[in-house]
């Protein structure tokens, strides 16, 4: 970041879900990380939460992100799209900042107020954070002792426990990881592929004990689905499979949060897409056999047409024959070379007509 020119931008590339991917992510999530320390654009003293910073460090820190970073807001041409994105994409690095912030505060909390037993012992000013204001230091202190503060603590902890023991995409977000996968199986990894992904070592174990039991539950749930015992999508396996404690306000969330579902939503963007993709090519099946079916409706129908034009004909000529032979002046009138004219122009339209079913015939195919 230090060598780039006046002007140069980092491209950073995001996947369908507005997450981003590629090689510039983690530049800008540590950008993002960089901009929350400086107290000029993220206060500490009197803040006990992100949303209380002011608009306008907000705005301030939005700014220097898009002089910094190409994040594709100029790609789309029609300005309701380029609206929308622009929406989404700082929506994106606010609840990004918002991420860096908490754990910054909390990196404060557990490097220099848990390793001391008093607040006398934790305002020595070789025991403070060089890099703090002192005076944010003694008020986040006091923030840490109060009351309600420690209830927060506490809730904290115990949705904590609620955790599946890690996982080993380590630094790296789900989003690059379904990433690396596609690129690498050349197939879009659904939920649960990319859930196995994460929970196996190098050498295909599981990492935990409790990521162990999820894997063998999931992949007897599969098992069960494939063989038509049950028709769970991968949502639901996911959902029986996952911590009976974990919070589904977690699972739901579709942004910056480490979770598997941060990748997928509530609903698989995966699934939409192949049920989307199953629906399209049953209807396109569903609007060939009608074709086919109307086709040969149409055969018949011209057949009885015809056959009807042919009856007329021979009608109307043994007609004019006997209306001839009771003394009409039909002299000049010769019937059997009419009637053998009339007969080879329906034959040639009924051959034009078998040839433009034949192509209909060859384009449905």
């Amino acid at each position: 970041m230090a060598k780039m020119r006046p002007g140069e931008k980092l491209k950073v590339d995001f996947n369908m879900n507005g997450q981003p991917i590629g090689d510039h992510r983690a530049t800008l999530a540590n950008y993002c990380g960089a901009l929350v320390k400086d107290p000029l654009n993220a206060p500490l003293y009197e803040v006990e939460q992100f949303s209380q910073i002011p608009q306008e460090n907000k705005d301030k820190m939005w700014q220097l992100v898009l002089d910094k970073f190409d994040i594709g807001l100029d790609d789309d041409q029609e300005e309701e799209e380029r609206k929308k994105k622009y929406m989404r994409r700082r929506k994106f690095i606010m609840e990004s900042l918002n991420k860096k912030y908490r754990n910054f505060r909390a990196r404060l909390k557990s490097d220099y107020y848990d390793t001391e037993e008093t607040d006398e012992d934790r305002l020595k000013e070789e025991n403070m954070p060089n890099f703090v204001d002192k005076k944010d230091w003694e008020w986040l202190v006091k923030y840490f002792g109060s009351e309600e503060f420690q209830k927060k603590s506490q809730r904290n902890i115990k949705n904590r426990s609620c955790l599946d023991a890690g996982h080993t995409a380590g630094s790296k977000s789900f989003a690059q990881k379904a990433e690396d996968m596609y690129k690498r199986d050349k197939v879009m990894p659904g939920l649960l592929d990319v859930y196995e992904e994460t929970h196996l070592t190098s050498d295909k174990l599981p990492v935990t004990q409790m990521a162990s039991d999820a894997l063998n539950e999931m992949k007897r749930l599969l098992e069960q689905r494939k063989a038509g015992e049950i028709s769970l999508t991968d949502e639901e396996i996911y959902a029986k499979i996952k911590p009976k404690g974990k919070r589904n306000s977690r699972d739901r969330h579709t942004g910056v949060s480490p979770s598997i579902t941060s990748l997928f939503g509530g609903f698989s963007e995966c699934e939409k897409l192949r049920k989307e993709a199953d629906k399209a090519m049953n209807e396109a099946a569903e609007a060939k056999k009608e074709a086919i079916s109307a086709n040969e409706q149409n055969k018949i129908l011209t057949k009885k047409l015809k056959d009807v034009e042919r009856e007329n004909k021979v009608t109307r000529h043994f007609l004019e024959k006997f209306l001839n032979t009771i003394g009409y002046n039909l002299s000049d009138f010769n019937m059997d070379e009419d009637f053998e004219e009339s007969n080879e122009e329906y034959d040639n339209e009924e051959d034009k007509d078998e040839e433009e079913i034949s192509g209909n015939d060859r384009r449905l195919e």
